[in-house]
């Protein structure tokens, strides 16, 4: 056979030849030796083989081996031994292929820890040399020629997806559960994401991301101790985010982060997917990696670090929002430091501003908290600016802010100037517009209702029967009081708080509009 340089030559052959495996698999075939050996031919003379020719061999030899009707350990060994195999092949590969490479070895590894939990001990002893071999090769710091040498995945890759989970839902499956089953403790959002077309590097990522959460899961099953098992779980988390420096990656990571259920909930016992959750948000909110921020001679593409700085942000009001309902005040302080001290937030406004060609004119937000922030977020974005690069982020923003609103508190102050001992919310009747980050403030009139509560909470007591204005009043006893209900967030028609507007940008205290009435404010001067 002659065979040429251009692996694009044999797409043909190769669609051909993966028919005709599955229809030999489907008759209990396990001898593919006539196959085997026309793409390892294949291989020898392909300076740098595609990814589909190297998985279809590699499933060719792993298939050979009648794996199902192997015991357990016996079927750990022979995920290790493909592991090597796809090492062998790969050698003239550059990294993310050399990563990608590695999804069929993190799919039967995932599947043998959801069937056979026995095995647990010797899946976790392979997986860390996984995750030895990717942090090797990812710490060459070769980024920018990998993205310019990152191909797209081809045709036949629904095909060869196929391939690898035939095993387990036959032929007869639609590519959208193929691909559920081959790459199963990610998202569906983070799946989705890698289809006929994407960027080999789109599916490395979505690797490191399994062999990132297999690697903790399996931690929790290992018996540790439970402050020596979340020590150890940070550590690892910290190392591989470090190892990996992958962008793709550690942005999957964070877009399961803002989901309402891990991935892996599925591996995990009671409450353990908490202390998951709250491990990882330690790993990628409260330590700086350096390969996320451009520098000169590797650049990351200005969009793909604006997605990571908005998810991130998002996540970090997450965590301190958790935080804070656990009264762990020294969370609290550590995820207020991670946002002081990050150059996320401020490469995120580098990158409006950029965007709006208007730096100079455009004021700087006020970055006290994460909530601030966000908030000039939306209202660039409803300024014309594409900010959130899809809707989803964009709800999950607006809800922060609407629950940051419901849980602002305002201080009562007595007529005489003092600060009331309580504090209330005011929650019943309010109406918001759809569109809009922020309402206009109003002011409640509080009469004919009288309130007994500790401070946070508001329990109204209703005074019996219909009364005016000023009757029932004992002004002998008690100055009366005017409750405001304030949203604490400023109105975004507004020119004063537009980031096009003057200087006070977003910085500042709320405004109270003043409608009250003449009879309202004479009640106030009393």
């Amino acid at each position: 056979m002659n065979i040429t340089k251009s692996a694009d030559n044999f797409q043909p052959m190769l669609k051909e030849s993966i028919d005709r495996f599955l229809c030999e698999y489907s008759k209990g075939s396990s001898d593919f030796s006539n196959i085997t050996s026309i793409f390892s031919r294949l291989l020898q003379n392909l300076p740098d083989p595609s990814l589909e020719y190297v998985w279809f061999y590699s499933a060719l030899n792993f298939y050979s081996s009648d794996f199902t009707s192997l015991h357990s350990l016996k079927q750990v060994l022979a995920v290790k031994d493909l592991f090597q195999l796809l090492v062998s092949c790969s050698s003239s590969c550059n990294v993310v292929k050399k990563v990608a490479l590695l999804a069929p070895v993190i799919y039967e590894l995932c599947h043998l820890v959801i069937d056979k939990k026995e095995v647990y001990e010797e899946v976790e002893g392979l997986l860390e040399g996984i995750v030895s071999y990717i942090s090797i090769f990812c710490g060459s710091e070769l980024e920018q020629d990998d993205r310019i040498l990152d191909p797209n995945l081809n045709c036949c890759f629904i095909d060869l997806v196929r391939v690898w989970v035939v095993s387990k839902v036959g032929e007869n499956c639609d590519f959208r559960e193929n691909l559920r089953l081959f790459l199963p403790i990610v998202s569906d959002k983070v799946r989705d994401n890698v289809c006929m077309g994407c960027k080999v590097g789109q599916l490395a990522g979505v690797v490191m991301c399994e062999a990132f959460w297999l690697r903790l899961c399996l931690k929790f099953g290992l018996g540790s101790l439970r402050e020596e098992l979340a020590k150890d779980l940070r550590d690892c988390a910290v190392q591989m985010i470090a190892g990996f420096r992958n962008h793709y990656f550690l942005d999957g990571i964070l877009r399961m982060l803002l989901e309402p259920a891990l991935p892996v909930s599925s591996l995990l016992g009671c409450g353990d997917e908490v202390c998951l959750r709250q491990i990882v948000y330690d790993a990628v909110l409260t330590v700086e990696y350096s390969f996320l921020i451009p520098r000169k001679e590797v650049q990351l593409p200005c969009k793909s670090l604006k997605n990571f700085a908005v998810r991130w942000l998002l996540i970090l009001d997450n965590a301190l929002q958790s935080a804070r309902d656990n009264n762990d005040q020294a969370k609290v302080t550590s995820y207020t430091s991670a946002f002081s001290k990050s150059r996320l937030p401020s490469e995120l406004i580098k990158w409006v501003t950029c965007q709006t060609a208007m730096g100079g004119k455009m004021s700087t937000p006020n970055l006290s908290t994460p909530i601030t922030l966000i908030k000039w977020l939306l209202i660039v974005e409803d300024l014309g600016v594409r900010v959130f690069d899809c809707d989803i982020s964009k709800i999950h923003a607006k809800a922060l802010i609407c629950k940051s609103r419901v849980e602002s508190e305002l201080p009562i102050f007595m007529a005489n100037g003092k600060l009331n001992d309580y504090h209330f919310f005011h929650t019943n009747n309010e109406t918001r517009r759809h569109d809009k980050v922020d309402d206009d403030l109003e002011m409640v009139d509080f009469v004919d209702t009288e309130f007994s509560a500790s401070p946070g909470l508001m329990k109204p007591i209703a005074v019996g029967g219909t009364k005016k204005r000023k009757e029932g009043r004992n002004i002998e006893d008690k100055p009366p009081v005017k409750i405001f209900k304030c949203h604490f967030h400023e109105n975004t028609t507004s020119d004063k708080f537009s980031p096009l507007g003057n200087d006070n940008g977003l910085s500042g205290g709320s405004e109270v509009e003043n409608s009250a009435s003449d009879e309202d404010m004479e009640d106030m001067k009393q």
